[in-house]
């Protein structure tokens, strides 16, 4: 799968475990039990998770992203056991694997290049998960930088 992200530079900011998260984006919150790692691109940010305050490898739990990728792939190769869904008036694809809930919700047409704001977690923290998508709002969606 090739997924290119919306970067030039990056700062890293540990938002800690408050629970609540809004830039420019979208907004959002997010049980008090897991930490939040910002990284701020140019023009996007990503958020990855952690079921404490060690952001190893070993703690990473999810994340949310912009990116960039290729629909064909995700529906016919690598998430095949999804589905098509809906995410306030955005198409999705979404599924829950051996490794646990993942959404892409697609946020431009076709099926190659297509913008998407993709959200994935380990299966034992699905009630995150659901947490952030039941508050999730998209605010602005991001423009591509190559």
């Amino acid at each position: 799968m090739i997924l290119s992200y919306w970067s030039n530079g990056t700062s890293t900011e540990i938002i800690s475990n408050n629970g609540t998260f809004e830039d420019q984006y979208v907004e959002f919150s997010y049980p008090t039990s897991i930490f939040a790692v910002k990284y701020t691109f140019e023009n996007y940010t990503v958020v990855d998770f952690y079921n404490s305050s060690d952001t190893n490898f070993e703690s990473y739990i999810g994340n949310i992203r912009f990116s960039n990728t290729n629909l064909t792939n995700i529906e016919n190769r690598i998430y095949t056991e999804g589905y098509s869904g809906e995410f306030s008036g955005y198409s999705t694809w979404e599924g829950d694997n051996t490794k646990g809930p993942y959404v892409y919700i697609i946020l431009s047409s076709g099926t190659t290049n297509v913008k998407v704001l993709e959200v994935n977690f380990n299966s034992e923290y699905k009630y995150a998960f659901d947490q952030i998508l039941n508050s999730l709002v998209i605010k602005k969606i991001p423009a591509l930088t190559t």
